[in-house]
């Protein structure tokens, strides 16, 4: 068989031409996408950055799972924890109750909560005093909960009107309590979807009167805004002061250093964070001294994780 060099030259050619082609059409591709406005990929790169400076959500894992609360059939939602008792305190908004869970997810008490409309956050603010959010009145009631009590009272203690809701469904959604800066940080779930920091340098809860107060809006660094569509709930990072930002709609947990910057993102699908399935409709998140991360879904799951070493 006659060997035609020149026709073999030309087929090597083409296919180098092709090559390079393919090559550069992967490098396009691989721009295009580092270019993208990726929040996973901003909380891998400020976790690598700073890792002592916040929670590092990527180590966390499960270690209990979409465990029902036994006693609770429905609305869990809510949810703080509170170093004095060291316990969980949950709301549900049907009907309005309160409950106490320990960090297993036990039902310890359920307290019903006369006065509320449509209970949505709660936040532990010191010794047995916590902050409850009435959703539909957009409003803040401050209620000291006691040992071995059986039912809260919220027109007995102070409030705090946050205006008129837009839409009454859409008021104060979530609430945790900021103990190193003295504020109160509250989130609307959406229409519009905001978080407040309300500042109670001088607020002792409990005092009669209620407080003067300065109340400023949070805005993320990145000006498109929160990589999220809603907001279920919020907390503090007690260690950093860091916000945790749970969004129910896309089943993520993200946190921001005080200047706005994503630092990090704890997805909660099937096969992330140790999860066998998606967490449905996550509502309540807090977190303990020591780091561990609890979650409440409705209708009444429960879950927590720890990091991994």
């Amino acid at each position: 068989m006659k060997l035609d060099i020149q026709a073999l030259g030309r087929a090597l050619r083409g296919r180098r031409v092709a090559a390079a082609m393919v090559l550069l059409l992967l490098v396009a591709a691989f721009l295009q996408l580092n270019t993208m406005r990726l929040p996973w990929r901003g909380a891998m790169a400020g976790e690598r950055a700073a890792p002592a400076a916040n929670a590092q959500l990527a180590r966390y894992r499960a270690q209990e799972q979409a465990k029902p609360v036994t006693g609770i059939r429905d609305n869990l939602s809510g949810l703080t924890y509170s170093p004095h008792t060291n316990t969980l305190f949950a709301v549900i908004n049907r009907p309005p109750s309160v409950a106490e869970l320990s960090t297993r997810g036990e039902l310890l008490r359920l307290m019903p909560l006369d006065g509320a409309d449509d209970p949505e956050g709660i936040a532990h603010i010191e010794g047995n005093w916590f902050a409850v959010a009435d959703e539909r009145r957009n409003r803040v009631h401050w209620v000291e909960i006691v040992p071995g009590v059986r039912q809260v009272v919220l027109t007995q203690g102070q409030s705090l009107a946050l205006g008129d809701a837009e839409i009454k469904n859409f008021g104060v959604e979530g609430l945790s309590w900021d103990g190193q800066r003295r504020q109160l940080v509250a989130v609307t779930e959406k229409w519009p979807m905001r978080v407040l920091r309300i500042n109670l340098p001088a607020f002792s809860p409990g005092a009669g009167v209620s407080p003067p107060v300065a109340i400023e809006s949070w805005g993320p660094a990145d000006p498109t805004g929160l990589p999220t569509t809603d907001l279920a709930s919020v907390e503090v990072d007690p260690r950093t002061g860091n916000l945790l930002l749970l969004g129910e709609e896309s089943s993520v947990l993200y946190e921001y250093d005080r200047n706005g910057d994503l630092a990090g993102m704890m997805p909660l699908w099937a096969g992330e964070s140790g999860l066998e399935r998606t967490i449905p409709q996550p509502e309540g998140v807090a977190m303990d001294g020591a780091g561990a991360l609890y979650l409440v879904s409705e209708p009444n799951l429960f879950y927590r994780f720890e990091k991994r070493s």
